[in-house]
């Protein structure tokens, strides 16, 4: 198997920004809904159930990263990633418009872009421009997958083998 690249770690770290944002956020509010059932009720903070529901908040937080992350990091501490081989079935590129870039103006255009697409088994992927012009309908493609998370790092067209 072939090991990640910096690129891949760089992406497989990217993905655990949620499992440290929502984790957050979740501390955050259940933090200030303990601080208000505190203030309200006029309770010390050694009080025993304050200090439980705080408790118990900290390691439910720490439990949902662990749970959201586990597999990304593990993919990072491994090191390596899969490869699966498979065949373009169809190419297309069609004219796409960003969300929200016109205005309440009604004579404003919308920015159109093109978009490059693949579809291997009947899935879509989006590609870049060069890569979609590099490839033709029946080439094959060399998918790159992290192989506990299964994230897809990358899509390469397979070198003909040279005899």
């Amino acid at each position: 198997m072939p090991s990640l690249t910096q690129k891949d770690i760089k992406e497989l770290k990217y993905q655990c920004r949620m499992g440290y944002i929502i984790p957050l956020m979740v501390l955050l509010i259940s933090n200030m809904i303990i601080f208000l059932v505190v203030y309200t009720n006029d309770l010390s903070y050694a009080n025993p159930i304050v200090l439980l529901a705080v408790s118990a908040s900290v390691v439910f937080e720490v439990f949902l990263n662990i749970k959201m992350n586990h597999n990304y990091l593990t993919d990072i501490r491994n090191g390596i990633k899969k490869q699966e081989i498979k065949q373009i079935r169809l190419k297309e590129a069609f004219t796409d418009y960003e969300a929200g870039s016109a205005t309440l103006c009604v004579t404003q255009k919308m920015n159109p872009f093109t978009r490059y697409n693949i579809i291997v088994n009947n899935t879509r992927y989006r590609v870049e421009k060069q890569f979609y012009e590099s490839c033709n309908e029946g080439d094959e493609v060399v998918f790159y997958y992290a192989p506990q998370s299964n994230y897809l790092l990358t899509i390469e067209l397979k070198k003909p083998i040279r005899t």
